[in-house]
């Protein structure tokens, strides 16, 4: 029997198998992801689900068990260290599961901040998986100061709704205006308009020089034009 392993169990990787089944593959299906929970989709989390207008399981591209039903073997937790391409095995967990045709859908990662300007420091946060950000929803308090660096769309979307939420937000984009690799002049000018009438401070053309930490917690950031603000 032919097994296909697909490497990566975000949307791509479970559209793909959802994919073969519906077009009649009958051979084993394996897919593998690191995460805790089942694929879901991730543009809610920075929106709907961080202000907890959203269940977990409406994350869930598919219920728990279609997967079962489905015949596809869903293996969460699990990390791939290595594929053996001679062997035609994938090593995952301390397991070694063989394969006749391979699927890499890994998607990306953040790029975090070095440890030199305060990257390792508690409260410093990236929005990439569900738990960034359910390690992030308990910091977001009314009334703390959060900077947000980056101004696309998942800047701007934790931006609205740390302002929903009551905090002091202030959003830093490095080129000279916010949205500039997918929006034209003015629908930036439309977008930074609507965040200030919320309240956001938004500073174009600003990036960030450092972070400052006390007892390993950050309290603070100096930016790009010398300026220094404190910030949770």
């Amino acid at each position: 029997m032919q097994r296909i392993v697909v490497v990566g169990a975000g949307q791509a990787g479970a559209s793909c198998v959802a994919k073969l089944r519906a077009e009649g593959f009958t051979g084993a299906i394996t897919l593998i992801g690191e995460e805790h929970a089942p694929p879901y989709q991730r543009p809610p989390l920075s929106k709907a689900y961080l202000l907890g207008d959203m269940a977990l399981e409406r994350l869930y591209l598919r219920p728990m068990e279609y997967y079962a039903e489905a015949g596809i073997d869903l293996m969460l937790d699990t990390t791939v260290q290595a594929i053996d391409r001679t062997d035609q095995r994938v090593i995952a967990s301390g397991h070694a599961i063989a394969y006749d045709a391979l699927v890499l859908a890994t998607g990306s990662v953040p790029r975090r901040l070095p440890a030199s300007i305060g990257g390792n420091l508690d409260g410093v946060h990236v929005v990439r998986t569900l738990k960034d950000v359910d390690d992030m929803a308990p910091e977001i308090v009314p009334g703390r100061r959060a900077l947000i660096v980056g101004g696309g769309y998942i800047g701007l979307e934790a931006a609205a709704v740390c302002r929903k939420k009551g905090l002091d937000v202030t959003l830093i984009e490095m080129a000279d205006r916010i949205l500039a690799r997918v929006a034209c002049p003015e629908t930036s000018g439309w977008f930074r308009a609507l965040h200030e009438s919320h309240g956001v401070k938004v500073l174009e053309g600003v990036g960030l020089t450092c972070l400052n930490g006390v007892d390993g917690k950050v309290v603070g950031a100096i930016l790009s034009d010398m300026s220094e603000h404190p910030y949770d």
